[in-house]
Parts: C-alpha cells; structure tokens; sequence
C-alpha cells in the first residue's frame, strides 16, 4: 500500500513538473535593433505588439514570414502596432538570412537571455509568436504553428488598437 501511494505521488509530481504554464506578462525589455532603433518595453506601452521568436535556420519560421510581412504591411504607418523579431542568433547570420528572406519586423539578435524567459512549454521551440496589448498583457501565443496566422493576429491587433 505504501508504495503504491509513493507511485502515485510521484507520478502527480512529475505529471506537474511538465505541465506548461502560459506566459501572462511580457518581461521588461531594453534592446537596440539591428536597424540602430532602441526599443524598450516602456517604449511599447499603449500599442499592440506582435512578437516572433524565430531562427534563421527553422523552416516553419520562413514558411511564416510573407504572412508576417503582410501583416506587418497592413499596419505600416501605424504609430499605434509594433513588430519585433527576436533571434537567439548573431547579427551576421540574421543578416544572411534576411538577404535571402526579407522579415520586416525590428530585428533583436543575441536574444537568447531575453527569448529564454518567453518560454511557455517544456522547452524552447520555433517559432514563437506573440501578441502583447497595451498594458503587456500577452493576449495570445501559439508555437511551432503549421497553420496560417494572419487572420488570428488581425483580430488580436484590432481588437488592442479600437
């Protein structure tokens, strides 16, 4: 009996152990992008934010980035809607990629300290996107998506700046 009730309290602790928590605030920020742009996370106060952790060698991650690029089109000249890419990588390999593949988003690279605290599994995965409103509540996160994301993001982004 008694070992039984040992397995079963092991079992819950390791059933708990691995459950994921979501990640309700966005932690304080204070980079400067790639482009010379400093971004902060008091600099964001009041917009929406679309936040994507990515790596330039994550399939998923590319297949993503004409979605993002639209999105972020649509919001051009939008003081109110920010997107940040963030890269655990160097700025020569984000550069590379960025040849090859144009992300317009404000790039962050060397973010692995920063990108690590978004995690919202087990595990690190890519990509990771995020949308934070004004008071830097994440208001939704989804990794390793395999389905289109524009239309979900529309509707967070509108439904922050109305």
């Amino acid at each position: 009996m008694k070992s039984k009730i040992i397995t079963l309290l092991l079992h819950s602790l390791l059933i708990s152990s691995c459950q994921t928590s979501m990640l309700k605030n966005l932690p304080k920020f204070s980079f400067k992008t790639i482009e010379g742009e400093n971004i902060s996370s008091d600099s964001i106060k009041g917009d929406a934010t679309v936040i994507c952790v990515w790596a330039t060698w994550c399939g998923d991650c590319i297949r993503e980035i004409p979605e993002l690029n639209d999105l972020s089109s649509k919001y051009a000249g939008n003081d109110r809607v920010n997107f940040i890419a963030l890269s655990d990588e160097d700025e020569s390999t984000v550069q590379k990629s960025l040849a090859r593949f144009p992300f317009n988003f404000k790039h962050v690279v060397n973010s692995k300290s920063y990108s690590d605290q978004l995690i919202t599994g087990v595990t690190k995965h890519f990509p990771q996107v995020i949308v934070v409103n004004g008071d830097l509540n994440v208001v939704f996160e989804v990794t390793e998506n395999k389905s289109k994301i524009f239309e979900v993001l529309d509707s967070h982004i509108i439904e922050i700046i109305n």
